[in-house]
């Protein structure tokens, strides 16, 4: 759709606007929304069918237009059950583990059997090196000489 100029002293424009070109006030082609946007947004101009175009009016044609929910959310009424403390079995002796002990569980059971040794220590590690050197000093053990 064609674009005519309505500001004063621009209702005879006859030259380039943009990528728009315009004789005596109107564009002599159709002219894309978004260029039609940006010339409102400096000029007063409208539509060959006499709508506004700037960004503007579009806000005031849409002010109380309701807005749509698509999707509707829902809330859970329920209360999760209770539940109940864990209690950590009492240890009744001191376990001492050293380096080549975790060393033949990590290679039996590999991380997994560490962990196990190791949770209820409260250690916790991302490797078995880092297992292992966790355990050994949390509980006294000793490391095997590496000959560093």
């Amino acid at each position: 759709m064609k674009l005519r100029l309505l500001s004063p002293g621009m209702e005879r424009y006859t030259a380039q606007m943009g990528t728009v070109f315009f004789e005596d006030g109107v564009s002599t082609t159709d002219v894309s929304h978004k260029d039609a946007t940006r010339i409102a947004a400096v000029y007063a101009c409208e539509w060959e069918d006499g709508t506004n175009p700037s960004v503007s009016q579009f806000l005031l044609d849409h002010m109380n237009t309701p807005a749509v929910s698509v999707q509707t959310t829902t809330v859970a009424t329920t209360t999760p059950a209770p539940v109940a403390p864990v209690v950590a079995p009492a240890q009744t002796e001191k376990v001492v583990w050293n380096e080549t002990d975790l060393a033949k569980i990590a290679d039996e059971k590999g991380i997994a059997g560490l962990r196990e040794i190791a949770e209820p220590m409260g250690l916790k590690g991302n490797s078995i090196r880092m297992l292992i050197e966790a355990v050994v000093k949390a509980t006294g053990g000793t490391f095997e000489d590496q000959g560093e």
